[in-house]
């Protein structure tokens, strides 16, 4: 019997909307976008030549985009086709944001659909948003559609343009784009301010005293009349801002500690106000990921794939919005829930609302929990642990939404002043200040942990106070605080650029050019080179805030125009013309000039950006006479100071007298040399490649070995040297083997390591194990694993109902094999989506890439061997590390331990 059938984009979604529409519906998933632009040329349709493609995007003659269904893609298209054929009614329920009505759209097409689909939207799964949608269905929204296509190619558009004249810079991972130029620019514009800042000094004065009895801190506030001087009172030069101060040299706050120890005080003043404090406004995309982070320790983006899940879950709504309104249902709930759980003081006479910023699109109401009425967070404690991450960010949701429509809290802020009289710097004032809350208002359910405060004595006007200690601290002023990923993407959202749907994905495309720490982003020297010496004299506009966040409005003006296409391909025009004009102005430029930073003080040396190893540059010091030296690849530009150059110069010069031919290889007769590396560290080096001259083969060939960071090179022997080869990445130290894995020791460029690696297996037996027979059927026909039979010869398994679990499991492990003959079969496409699959993480250096960025034996390589590794305590462990130790380095243990 034919029934309506409902396409959502996430697997996850299926089972809770499936529980909703109950069985007159089928639930399925498109798994994400089914259709895309051309990835590479050999993927655009062949009807087309690159010539009649623009940016493998779009047609010349009109701008019209050129979809493709990649192949990955076809199997779950078949699958939807058939339903969809079968089906009565066709409803498309994908996010309501661009990518989600682009998803919409293409089902549309790809599933050749004769009748308009119904497009339905909901911002919470729950039963009544979900049947609300059904029953209220609306059209494919085609103005939304065109602005994620003008979007998706202008940067396809920026990137077959302007990338490749960035590449000049000395690699190829590096790429701007619209946001990630002013994104980029943030970051280097606040490092160069940290290293113009010129500190300050100034002091802070503390004292213990006691009255009647009581000991209490109180800090001095006024000196001869005058406030004494904070960090705020200089300016970014070191100058002195405010004749309104008092500015205490080393010498007089000395003096000053020093008259105050052992002085009598008297209180001159007590004033009492009163105080309010405003609940919390609800929670948008980057108020959460800043207040996750503040409060919980999460970074962006794993706030957002811990709200993803809440989100799927039915448990909160739509998590990506730039806006804090409050539906008239959320305060509802809000409302009831503070009155069966509050007293009636805590709900205000009327509700509380909260106005969006002047940027906001208000596509989405604020980040809530979902439903007409709100779970709890206890109530989720049996599905739930209180200590995972769901229920720490539900919980933090939850609070603050509800505390949104609580009543202020009231309290009385005492301020007592402490005088003391001098002869030469008097009258000093010390202060002392608290509050006392005399009602909690949102407090009551919101309180802040970090908030400090010091009970205040009892003290009348006119009292006597003993000061029976003094403290004397020397301050300096601090430069700018570097942003942090909360911090950027909230400037971010301040200057307009971006939306949230995006800031998780800005900061990750710009991870290769800082210093790998989410919490201060260190730009490295190659991001300055990029934004001083490239974008800002040649591309200036597309790191200009005000032209970025222009393009974020031009794609709003899209979705909203009467005619979409036309405005698309006006909007496009524009924008090619604009960086033609800018690619004419770059010509061709001598990437040695790219590549040179100046010091920002008098030096012969300039700061090189170096090779690039991975996507890690390795930048060098340049003198004058071409005299090298090799800097930390984590270093910062603020971080090269004179008497920095001055060590490691020296160090250099000694290091060069050290590097030697120590013998002949025995095996090949070529040269063993000790070399000194990039960072002035020395290596093991075998043979020299010479162009037009054939290698002998050799157990050695081309292979680097450590030598430690705490050995003198002068002492290796050339059996030492042969001994080194075996650390080698490409040639590790075999240790031990147990079952499937083999286990490894060797040096790589961040210290000694152990490796375990195996076979890639699709599943983990064990795990499968564990499982019922109908667990097992269930899990192996997700759609997942559907697409990895794909791969792995096209047939989906099938089991039969009479098979044991014994049989079962030999049947997976023998479909899921990962036969090398037919991986290597596979193109770059179909291995990185195979990669994917299989969830597996690529690293160059430290840093995580995409697995586009693979080459094809890395992604072969990754997909047929499981590795994992663990760092060891120092380099020299790789050489002696037992075979006990390394398998308990892995939690892994021999049947003799046991």
């Amino acid at each position: 019997m034919s029934k309506p059938l409902v396409i959502v984009e996430s697997p996850t979604k299926v089972k809770t909307i499936s529980k909703i529409l109950g069985s007159d519906y089928v639930v399925k998933s498109s798994v994400g976008h089914i259709r895309d632009l051309p990835r590479n040329a050999k993927s655009i349709p062949s009807n087309y030549t690159n010539k009649d493609i623009l940016w493998g995007a779009v047609k010349p003659s009109d701008f019209e985009n050129i979809y493709v269904i990649p192949e990955d893609r076809k199997k779950i298209v078949s699958e939807l086709k058939k339903l969809a054929d079968d089906a009565t009614e066709i409803y498309l329920a994908t996010d309501d944001d661009r990518e989600g009505e682009a998803i919409a759209y293409h089902l549309k097409e790809a599933l050749e659909l004769e009748d308009e689909p119904k497009r339905i939207k909901f911002n919470e799964i729950t039963p009544a948003a979900v049947l609300n949608a059904v029953n209220n269905p609306e059209k494919i929204d085609i103005g939304k559609f065109k602005s994620y296509e003008a979007r998706r190619t202008l940067d396809r558009m920026i990137g077959y343009e302007i990338s490749p004249k960035v590449r000049d810079l000395g690699g190829a991972f590096i790429s701007t784009g619209r946001v990630q130029g002013p994104a980029i620019r943030l970051i280097v514009e606040r490092e160069e301010e940290r290293i113009k800042f010129v500190t300050s000094q100034y002091f802070d004065i503390t004292t213990v005293c006691i009255g009647k009895n009581v000991q209490f801190e109180a800090s001095l506030k006024k000196v001869q009349d005058k406030r004494l001087a904070s960090s705020s009172d200089f300016d970014k030069d070191g100058n002195k801002i405010s004749s309104e101060k008092k500015y205490l040299s080393q010498e007089e706050a000395d003096e000053v500690s020093e008259k105050l120890t052992n002085a009598k005080a008297e209180i001159s003043s007590i004033k009492e106000s009163a105080r309010s404090g405003k609940p919390p406004k609800p929670l948008k995309t980057t108020s959460l990921q800043t207040s996750a982070r503040s409060n919980l320790g999460f970074q962006p983006r794993k706030t957002m794939g811990i709200a993803q899940r809440l989100y799927q879950e039915g448990l909160i709504t739509y998590m990506r919005t730039d806006s804090i309104r409050l539906s008239d249902v959320a305060i509802k709930a809000s409302r009831n829930y503070i009155s069966q759980n509050f007293s009636a003081e805590h709900l205000p006479e009327k509700p509380n609302y909260f106005g969006d910023s002047k940027n906001a699109q208000a596509a989405h109401e604020a980040i809530r929990p979902s439903g007409e009425t709100f779970t709890a967070p206890s109530e989720l404690l049996g599905t739930h642990k209180e200590d995972s991450d769901e229920f720490k960010l539900y919980s933090l949701i939850f609070n603050t939404t509800v505390a949104s429509q609580m009543t202020d809290a009231k309290g009385i802020t005492k301020s007592i002043e402490i005088q003391v009289e001098d002869d030469k710097f008097g009258p000093m004032i010390l202060g002392i200040s608290g509050t006392t809350w005399t009602f909690g208002g949102y407090r009551d359910l919101i309180k802040n942990a970090t908030e400090k405060s010091q009970e205040l004595p009892n003290l009348s006007k006119g009292d006597l106070v003993d000061i029976v200690s003094c403290k004397n601290e020397e301050k300096f002023t601090n430069p700018p605080n570097r942003y942090s990923s909360t911090s950027l993407i909230n400037k971010l959202e301040e200057l307009g650029i971006g939306r949230p749907s995006t800031y998780v994905s800005i900061i990750e495309s710009i991870t290769s050019v800082f210093i790998n720490s989410e919490s201060s982003l260190k730009p490295r020297i190659l991001a300055m080179a990029l934004i001083n010496n490239f974008m800002k004299p040649y591309f200036n506009q597309y790191i200009d805030y005000e032209f970025s966040k222009s393009m974020e409005d031009s794609l709003d003006e899209i979705l909203e125009s009467n005619n979409p296409q036309e405005s698309k391909v006006k909007f496009l025009e524009k924008s090619h013309q604009t960086i033609s004009d800018h690619i004419e102005k770059y010509g061709v430029q001598d990437p040695l000039a790219l590549t040179s930073i100046q010091l920002p003080f008098e030096s012969r040396y300039v700061v090189k950006t170096g090779r690039i190893v991975g996507k890690v540059p390795y930048p060098y010091l340049l003198r004058d006479d071409d005299f090298k030296v090799g800097l930390n690849p984590d270093i910062a530009l603020e971080e090269v100071n004179t008497d920095y150059i001055q060590e490691l110069e020296g160090k250099q010069e000694e290091s060069l007298k050290k590097e030697r031919v120590v013998c002949k290889c025995p095996e090949c007769d070529a040269s063993i040399f000790i070399k000194l590396g990039p960072n002035g560290g020395f290596y093991i080096q075998h043979g020299v490649k010479e162009k037009g001259v054939r290698q002998k083969k050799c157990i050695y060939k081309n292979l680097i070995g450590p030598i430690f960071e705490d050995e003198d090179p002068d002492t290796l022997s050339p059996e030492d040297c042969l001994e080194r080869f075996s650390l080698s990445a490409k040639n590790p130290r075999k240790v031990a083997t147990q079952g499937e894995w083999t286990y490894s020791s060797a040096v790589g460029p961040y210290g000694g390591y152990a490796m375990k690696q195996r076979s890639r297996t699709v599943f983990d037996l064990e795990e499968l194990r564990d499982l019922s027979k109908d667990g097992i059927r269930e899990l192996v026909e997700e759609d997942k694993y559907r697409n990895i039979s794909n791969f792995l010869g096209g047939e989906i398994l099938k089991m039969p109902k009479s098979a044991s679990k014994d049989s079962m499991l030999d049947m997976i492990t023998e479909h899921f094999y990962l036969d090398e003959k037919q991986i290597k079969k596979l193109s770059k496409d179909h291995l990185v989506q195979l990669a994917k699959l299989l969830d597996i993480v690529f690293y160059r250096g430290r840093f995580r890439m995409k697995a586009e960025d693979a080459t094809k034996d890395n992604l072969i390589s990754k997909i047929l061997i499981e590795k994992k590794n663990k760092a060891l305590e120092n380099q020299r462990m790789a050489i002696s590390v037992t075979e006990s130790e390394i398998l308990g380095l892995f939690g892994d243990y021999s049947s003799e331990d046991e």
